[in-house]
């Protein structure tokens, strides 16, 4: 099993998140639609909590992995324009 580990900027909406791997695991950030970035259960991503259904802009740490993206979250702000976003603006 590979994983990569890097530090990144996302823009997504919170959505709560159902897993297969482990019940600890409960939002994720949903990204172009499509791409889930499964937030780590730290002190920082239940915070993230308040955010969900909401569009954020979020420093993480990513681990890619063959189960999929995690995320450590490092900072978030609530991302106001993130309505307005469409297929074209991505």
């Amino acid at each position: 099993m590979s994983s990569e580990f890097y530090s990144d900027t996302i823009y997504g909406q919170v959505v709560p998140y159902e897993s297969d791997l482990d019940d600890k695991y409960q939002l994720a950030i949903v990204v172009d639609g499509e791409e889930e970035f499964i937030v780590e259960p730290d002190s920082n991503g239940r915070n993230l909590s308040e955010y969900v259904d909401q569009w954020i802009k979020a420093q993480v740490y990513v681990n890619e992995t063959d189960d999929g993206f995690f995320v450590k979250i490092r900072e978030v702000s609530l991302d106001e324009d993130g309505w307005k976003y469409d297929d074209d603006s991505w």
